[in-house]
């Protein structure tokens, strides 16, 4: 919601170039967005919390932790069941540097009452990207510092190359190879960075350095839980390596970590959980977004990810400014990549950045799905002009 806002602010501040007089001067209410955002939220969780008694399922609030393989107990009352899901989720890491409780984490920075000034983001991972995005094109400046040396590592290399170009228009400043060192009471970090030492002031610190599964607090021992590092050992039904009897979804598996994946997971836990192992998990084609600004949508592999598997893989690429919907909405920045398989035409992966990018990927997982050949996809009919057409010229290229 935030970052959807901010964009939306953004968009209406450029609006000047499609021939939209007095937007230039537009400012974000920052107070008021953050209200929306909890009204919103408060909505959702109220619906969602009505659900389970609709459907006759009791609810137990508290917190809960295992006293048996069979047992919990919530606020000191013991209840037992013949099978357990797990859905504890996740929370953000705090790495053991120096001055880290001088840092907020992403649970902090959506209630803040007041847009800060400068932040140094902590990471360069998915989570920090899009606050990193979002906050500066709301007008924070923006410095992002990723140990390693590129961000978002899991990224297409030419999707990485064009994202880093929009952080640059964002005046977003990215460090590389960077190793915090230390965070002071004033908010200043510390860090190495290629021998040199060099310090960056900040309102608010943001720790964008991971999320670890939050199954610890349910003493996983007293049930024989197995975790694999903080999350729960789990075969392809989800199912706990080490207690059959426990099942476990979402960023309590910790294979990936996204919303849509518990979405996914949970109905087959549940279905495996009551009438045995009948459904595996299958994320051959599974579509991710990162909602940066402009937003990327993946799905499959990448050129190098296929190149390494040994599939004769080629590329077929259409820059945003040939999309006919993109030119008419001023929003040319970006790519659809279309990675397949020479000879079969097999579709291997897609990958987008630019406008609507989340919403696009949708057409290449459905037609990756289906089995389709690249050729199929590129020979279908659309809706003209629309920023999906894309990834449909792009096949047919």
């Amino acid at each position: 919601m935030l970052v959807s806002t901010i964009e939306l602010f953004t968009r209406a501040r450029h609006a000047k170039e499609l021939g939209i007089k007095g937007t230039e001067d537009l400012t974000l209410d920052w107070p008021a967005v953050i209200a929306r955002k909890d009204e919103i939220v408060q909505s959702w969780s109220t619906s969602k919390n009505a659900t389970p008694g609709k459907l006759g399922v009791p609810v137990l609030h508290g917190h809960a932790s295992f006293t048996a393989p069979h047992e919990i107990s919530v606020d000191g009352k013991t209840h037992s069941a013949e099978k357990f899901v797990i859905a504890t989720g996740s929370k953000p890491a705090r790495p053991r540097i120096p001055g880290v409780e001088f840092c907020i984490t992403s649970h902090e920075l959506i209630h803040l009452k007041e847009q800060p000034a400068r932040m140094v983001v902590v990471g360069g991972g998915f989570i920090g990207l899009e606050f990193g995005f979002a906050l500066a094109w709301a007008g924070t400046k923006v410095t992002i510092l990723q140990s390693g040396p590129e961000i978002a590592p899991a990224l297409d290399q030419e999707i990485r190359a064009i994202l880093l170009e929009s952080a640059a228009k964002a005046g977003i400043a990215v460090k590389t190879n960077a190793k915090v060192t230390r965070i002071g009471s004033d908010k200043t970090v510390e860090s190495e960075i290629g021998g040199r030492a060099e310090k960056f002031s900040a309102d608010q610190v943001l720790l964008a350095t991971g999320r670890p599964s939050n199954v610890a607090p349910l003493n996983p021992d007293a049930a024989k839980i197995e975790l694999d590092q903080s999350a729960v050992k789990i075969n392809e039904y989800l199912q706990s390596v080490s207690a059959p009897h426990i099942y476990a979804v979402g960023d309590s598996a910790g294979k990936r970590q996204q919303s849509p994946v518990a979405w996914y997971e949970g109905p087959i836990a549940a279905h495996n959980a009551i009438k045995g192992n009948e459904r595996k998990v299958d994320f051959s084609v599974f579509p991710t977004a990162i909602f940066t600004i402009p937003a990327i949508g993946q799905v499959g592999l990448t050129e190098v990810e296929a190149l390494k598997r040994e599939i004769k893989a080629k590329a077929s690429k259409l820059p945003y400014e040939y999309n006919p919907a993109a030119g008419v909405r001023n929003e040319t920045e970006g790519m659809v990549k279309v990675v397949y398989e020479e000879g079969t035409e097999r579709i291997l992966g897609v990958q987008v950045i630019g406008a609507h990018a989340e919403d696009t990927i949708q057409i290449a997982a459905m037609a990756m799905n289906g089995g389709l050949k690249k050729s199929q996809v590129g020979a279908m009919h659309y809706v003209f002009p629309t920023f999906g057409g894309a990834i449909f010229d792009t096949m047919a290229s």
